[in-house]
């Protein structure tokens, strides 16, 4: 005798739904996996859904343990750990990918779709976009009809009773959510500050410029950051966003020194307060962006003496500082004579020729405006700007690209005069950031992408200490006032359609976009404490504490939870007013008076049955009532004429 199975099989159907769920939810890890990785999940999905497509044997336990242990192994080869963000979320996929394999019974189908929903919430560990809510809200959605199939009795459910259902369960979640989204009292910190692996590169700004640098750079369209200000925003070309101040010098590339002293810097301004709020993209380090010069700053950052903000730990999520600026002063007139020495520094062995020239130049006239000026009329009058300019000789470019090929990009012309400055004898550093900005007409916010990306010089000059020069604005002015777009023509796809779009659509709708994006970021994925106090006050509560707020998320959820059980009761409440059955319940009643009550388990058929036994005299007119009752109640339905027939034949039926 056969033993008997401990558990019945599993539905096909609803097998391979969930495989298709857990598929939908694992693409967007996809490209973050390694390709072993991506394989060995995609091949254990295809060989689950093999074993429910053929009724194949499953995979024995001593095999399942050997494949899990191989899989955690090669998880902690590729990341050197199990723990972490990318491991841990890695391991994850590779187990919840192993727990298929190994499902039989309706039990640990409930874990594999528990794990899915699991699953969507490290998705939001790696970004938070509007489309990314989206979608993993498709997968929710997906999971939950997935578990509506495996707990349907009978026949497996089609695919409009899965998913309307599904669809229901999720619109009803969604008041909760929000009520949970505003309510729950908020830690220090954006809703989504979690942990990232600091080895992760963004693009971005780097702490060293050669030629070439900056132009790659200019090439991407992502957003660096946002700006809102508080009145009217400054004229363009004084939107100089400063970075990272460049001082060290080989030859070739300008690096940032080492060590950088906090000192506060001495400044006097004669421009009234420029205020402003600053969205920042991560990027890795621990710089900050603003406007010369920082006149308050945010709380846990700090200005280096060269005017350089950082933040006390590096920006690894997206961040949103308040800071204020004055446009116009005079910086640095006092300047520690050993950091004046510091910026003279140059290798007397590399670009030999553009040092001569500057010293010649020097000599004939040793001021130093006269000398700039004539330096800078030089570029303007034989040099060319490009995005892509020719290679440089390695060993010399600053000689080559002033001599032989005459064309490039900032960071050519910022770091050759910065050089040129040094070999005068003036001090002298290349300063990189940000230029200008793209203006959203629909909420004036600014926003710089990384094809702003620029590089400047500044001189220390006796008397005025130190000095914007942007030897780009010689060549270039364009550039400085309406953009390296307005400089150079449309850069790349996207901008080339733009331009091309004589309606302005793909303009506008990309401003909204822009503007959703912003208002995503402030309000949803910037919805901290802070933003929370401010929401109550706009409520007119100004004062809210965590006590506070937990009394109002209880009574909130409640509230939601009361409406919606109301509002299915309502909706599953007998249609006791429906026509059809009024009419059947008429007839019921006069056939009960008559001594032929129809019993609670009796269909239309059946008692109709019993009631040409019993009163074969009415059975034509039981025969016909019953027949539109049916095609009414559970047929194609009835017309407004047919329902008003139906009830004249029920009214007009004498059982006694």
């Amino acid at each position: 005798m056969s033993a008997t199975p401990a558990y019945s099989p599993l539905d096909v159907k609803n097998v391979l739904w969930l495989l298709a769920a857990m598929a939908f939810v694992l693409a967007p890890h996809v490209p973050r996996l390694p390709y072993w990785m991506a394989i060995f999940v995609g091949l254990i999905i295809g060989w689950r859904a093999w074993i429910a497509w053929a009724a194949w044997h499953f995979p024995g336990r001593g095999f399942m343990l050997a494949l899990t242990i191989a899989a955690a192994f090669g998880v902690w080869v590729n990341y050197r750990s199990l723990f972490g963000r990318e491991a841990g979320v890695a391991l994850l996929i590779v187990m919840a990918a192993l727990k298929l394999l190994e499902m039989r019974t309706q039990r640990e189908v409930t874990l594999s779709i528990y794990l899915g929903f699991f699953l969507v919430i490290t998705s939001f560990l790696f970004g938070q976009s509007i489309p990314l809510g989206i979608y993993m809200l498709l997968c929710v959605w997906i999971f939950v009809a997935t578990m509506i199939g495996f707990n349907r009795v009978g026949r497996s459910p089609t695919l409009s009773e899965r998913l309307r259902p599904a669809a229901a369960l999720v619109v009803q979640a969604l008041p909760l959510m929000a009520a949970f989204f505003l309510l729950f009292p908020r830690v220090q910190g954006p809703l989504w500050a979690l942990p990232r692996d600091t080895a992760t590169a963004r693009t971005g700004l780097s702490d060293n410029m050669s030629p070439g640098g900056i132009s790659n750079l200019i090439k991407s369209d992502e957003v660096a950051f946002r700006v809102q200000f508080e009145g009217n925003m400054p004229p363009n070309d004084t939107l100089y966003w400063r970075g990272p101040v460049l001082t060290e010098f080989d030859g070739k590339t300008w690096r940032m020194p080492e060590l950088s002293e906090l000192a506060q810097p001495r400044y006097a301004h004669t421009e009234k307060l420029v205020r402003y709020a600053i969205t920042l993209e991560p990027h890795q380090k621990t710089w900050l962006f603003a406007l010369d010069v920082p006149a308050e700053l945010p709380a846990r950052v700090s200005m280096l003496y060269d005017l350089q903000l950082r933040n006390i730990v590096p920006v690894n999520q997206r961040m949103r500082y308040e800071i204020a600026s004055w446009l116009e002063y005079r910086y640095g007139e006092r300047t520690y004579s050993r950091y004046l020495r510091y910026t003279q520094k140059l290798d007397e062995d590399r670009n030999p020729r553009t040092i001569a020239l500057a010293r010649e130049w020097f000599q004939e006239n040793p001021n130093a405006r006269a000398f700039i000026a004539r330096t800078l009329q030089h570029f303007n009058r034989e040099f060319t700007y490009t995005l892509e300019p020719p290679p440089l000789e390695g060993a010399n470019p600053y000689d080559d690209f002033l001599f032989a090929t005459k064309r490039g990009f900032c960071e050519h012309y910022a770091g050759t005069f910065t050089l040129m400055m040094r070999a005068a004898g003036i001090p002298a550093r290349v300063v990189t950031g940000y230029q200008g900005g793209e203006v959203n007409p629909l909420n004036k916010e600014l926003i710089v992408r990384q094809a702003d990306a620029h590089a400047w010089s500044e001189v220390w000059l006796p008397g005025e200490g130190w000095v914007r020069i942007d030897p780009t604005a010689a060549v270039s002015p364009l550039r400085i006032e309406g953009g390296v777009n307005a400089a150079l023509g449309p850069i790349g796809v996207v901008n080339s359609l733009i331009a091309a779009d004589q309606f302005g659509m793909l303009a506008q709708a990309r401003y909204t976009w822009h503007l959703l994006n912003s208002n995503w970021n402030q309000w949803v994925i910037g919805y901290n404490s802070e933003r929370q106090r401010q929401f109550f006050a706009n409520l007119g509560l100004p004062s809210v504490d965590w006590r506070t707020l937990g009394f109002y998320l209880v009574i909130a959820t409640f509230l939601v939870g009361g409406a919606i059980s109301l509002g299915l009761l309502v909706r599953d409440r007998p249609r006791r007013r429906e026509a059809a059955l009024v009419a059947w319940q008429r007839y019921c009643a006069k056939l009960a008076a008559a001594g032929v009550a129809r019993a609670p388990h009796e269909g239309p058929l059946d008692f109709l049955a019993r009631v040409k036994s019993l009163k074969p005299k009415i059975a034509p007119q039981a025969e016909e009532i019953t027949r539109r009752y049916v095609e009414a109640r559970y047929g194609a339905g009835a017309s407004r004429e047919e329902l008003r027939e139906l009830l004249r034949r029920v009214r007009d039926l004498r059982p006694a």
